[in-house]
């Protein structure tokens, strides 16, 4: 029988931050990783936002354990019920690398 590998999984969670300045600077940093929300009436301020992320052996798989369990938010509770299905044979790995 093939030795079952514990995977390497690692939840990020969330991240936000407010930062000022011209709206092209904000984008042209920050645009990439975080959803940028403009604060108030055009005064420079930003609220910046990076949604929660799952790592499975280094691959992304937020879109696969939100679609599975057909939710909208990733939480660590969700995260954990994800380890727990893995451990369990619930789910096959395979489905994800």
């Amino acid at each position: 029988m093939e030795n079952f590998k514990e995977p390497d999984i690692i939840y990020i969670p969330s991240e936000s931050m407010t930062v000022q300045g011209k709206k092209e600077e904000i984008y042209k940093k920050y645009g990439k990783e975080y959803h940028i929300q403009e604060l108030g009436n055009g005064n420079g301020n930003y609220l910046l936002t990076k949604p929660s992320d799952v790592l499975v052996n280094g691959k992304s798989c937020r879109n696969f354990i939100l679609d599975h369990y057909k939710k909208s938010k990733l939480t660590k509770k969700l995260v954990k019920k994800f380890k727990e299905d893995i451990k369990n044979n619930k789910i096959n790995l395979n489905e994800l690398i």
